[in-house]
């Protein structure tokens, strides 16, 4: 009921960008509903990691970036064509303020300031059938050592300070369909969350897939 309820929710899709195989999510307050963290530094409209580029720039006049509205537990559901396969879902995403150590005494060890968090992603295949996948987001004020956190088709790599946030890390964050086979129903996008604090700022999303959807073409 849930997932039929999201999905008729969205009604019509909204405007995508693509090129090739990829398409970016549109940055509209439609899309990126919550609110962003500071004043949008990057000087390009499209971002690049590991082959992956992303749409990070919305209209001129917002003042923000603009994350993606998964606060108050809510779910977002990707708005992808009903019956289409999706290759992989990237993220361009960091750790927010929520999200701390404070409230576990062995990880407290590592510092009052070290943060994380959960983005999740959940694959529904039209025949009933579900995959979730989950990856840690972090947050820190001293920086953690460049790794790449890899396990079950997702993977995580440090690409940079967050130039809204300073003290955050930017991740890119990518999860691979376990079923690219099969037909998708829903993607849907939550996050841990804390009391009123949210854990994640997701400021770009992509997807990969061999099936078109109604979008518009690269925009340089």
């Amino acid at each position: 009921m849930i997932f039929f309820f999201l999905t008729n929710a969205w009604g019509a899709l909204p405007r995508w960008e693509s090129r090739g195989d990829f398409y970016f999510l549109a940055k509209t307050r439609e899309n990126f509903a919550a609110g962003g963290a500071g004043s949008n530094h990057l000087a390009s409209r499209y971002l690049a990691y590991d082959g992956i580029d992303f749409l990070v720039k919305g209209p001129s006049d917002w003042a923000d970036y603009g994350r993606l509205a998964i606060d108050n537990e809510k779910f977002f559901p990707v708005p992808i064509r009903h019956g289409m396969k999706i290759d992989r879902i990237d993220f361009l995403a960091s750790g927010n303020y929520g999200n701390s150590y404070v409230h576990d005494h062995l990880l407290r060890l590592y510092g009052e300031n070290y943060y994380y968090a959960v983005l999740t992603v959940t694959f529904v295949y039209l025949d009933g059938t579900y995959k979730i996948l989950s990856a840690p987001v972090f947050w820190d004020w001293f920086h953690m050592p460049s790794m790449t956190w890899v396990q079950d088709g997702v993977k995580v790599r440090p690409v940079g300070i967050n130039p809204v946030r300073p003290n955050c890390t930017l991740y890119h964050i990518s999860f691979a369909n376990p079923k690219p086979a099969q037909p998708l129903k829903d993607i849907l996008v939550s996050d841990s969350w804390l009391e009123d604090l949210p854990h994640s700022d997701v400021f770009a999303l992509t997807v990969q897939s061999p099936d078109a959807m109604p979008a518009v073409g690269w925009k340089d």
